[in-house]
């Protein structure tokens, strides 16, 4: 007999990364687009996807992750407008960062008078 099961692979922004006893719970966000009246793409939605994992991903600093993974049912929770939003829950079989990584090093070079993790007096005259 086949085995029946709803797998997916997702690539989307990653959101949220929290440790547990028991595994990892990941928030993936990916963006539903449409063109509008004047032919532009635009944001119209986010489907939202609840991951969890056993074991810890390597994505610390990731801004994307692909996860590969068995869809295991919904959720729905308050957005912070009030409304309700759905999400996806996936168990991930794995996760794995795309693209760049912000990382310290890439920050530097680009500003490299950034002073990241130092602490700095705050200059109270700033006008801002």
């Amino acid at each position: 007999m086949v085995k029946n099961e709803a797998l997916v692979e997702v690539t989307g922004w990653l959101n949220d990364v929290k440790q547990f006893d028991w595994g990892v719970a990941l928030k993936v966000s990916v963006d539903v687009r449409k063109k509008n009246h004047q032919d532009e793409w635009e944001t119209v939605d986010k489907t939202i996807y609840d991951v969890t994992t056993d074991e810890v991903p390597d994505v610390q600093g990731a801004k994307q992750v692909t996860v590969t993974g068995r869809i295991t049912g919904t959720n729905t929770f308050s957005k912070r407008d009030g409304s309700t939003g759905a999400s996806v829950k996936v168990r991930a079989t794995k996760i794995v960062s795309v693209g760049d990584k912000v990382q310290e090093a890439a920050i530097m070079e680009q500003w490299p008078t950034a002073k990241i993790g130092q602490a700095n007096a705050v200059d109270e005259n700033t006008p801002f």
